[in-house]
């Protein structure tokens, strides 16, 4: 009943006008900045990466980053609003271009999957974010994954409408497809430096169609 409770929370908060995505700024110098930011929050986390540092990887003085950025967790808001919302609007167009709800489940977990391997700033952010509580988990930030669990909410209820999916709480499917796939893409180096005879390790689009068969044998009715 709790988890129903903060699903429906979730759910409804992802449509609210206060979490509309952030504008990302065009000037080259703000961009630089916010580039570099993400390399180092993605790599330290909020509380662990410097503005002295950012200043020394960028090349842009304090001065600049205040002009373009308010404070350190305005451009945290920023970098991780951008990081999201980019994994999150690529995954909703390739579901929306399915028919089918096996096929827009299959879409969801592909995209996310590729989306995040080619892109690991996003899972290694999210992860250190959840690491740490979210305590400093921005809003927008926070919007952007509610738009993942939104539409994934959208093809579980219809799949049960359809008589298709056995019931499930969307935020627990919602763990078990991002959780392993965040998991799976910033493990990738301590994987590699395991020295074993044995190959244990699924190329990432073996990972893909392990947890894609996992979801659809917990939710298909038989």
């Amino acid at each position: 009943m709790i988890l129903a409770n903060v699903t429906d929370w979730l759910f409804n908060r992802a449509n609210k006008k206060e979490d509309k995505p952030l504008l990302i700024p065009k000037n080259k110098t703000a961009l630089k900045i916010l580039e570099t930011a993400t390399e180092l929050f993605a790599e330290q986390g909020f509380d662990g990466a410097k503005m002295d540092d950012l200043c020394a990887r960028s090349g842009a003085n304090k001065a600049s980053i205040y002009y373009h950025f308010k404070d350190k967790a305005n451009l945290y808001e920023v970098v991780l609003t951008r990081l999201f919302q980019t994994i999150v609007d690529q995954v909703i167009v390739a579901v929306d271009a399915e028919k089918d709800l096996v096929a827009k489940l299959d879409a969801l977990i592909e995209t996310f999957a590729k989306a995040t391997y080619q892109n690991k700033q996003m899972p290694a952010a999210l992860m250190r974010e959840i690491a740490s509580g979210g305590t400093h988990m921005p809003v927008p930030a926070r919007a952007q994954m509610q738009r993942l669990l939104h539409c994934l909410k959208q093809i579980l209820d219809a799949g049960e409408q359809a008589a298709l999916f056995h019931s499930a709480n969307p935020l627990t499917i919602h763990f078990m497809i991002i959780g392993s796939i965040c998991f799976f893409n910033t493990s990738e180096p301590m994987r590699r430096s395991i020295d074993s005879d044995i190959q244990v390790d699924p190329s990432l689009d073996q990972a893909i169609v392990e947890i894609s068969t996992l979801v659809r044998n917990a939710l298909l009715k038989a």
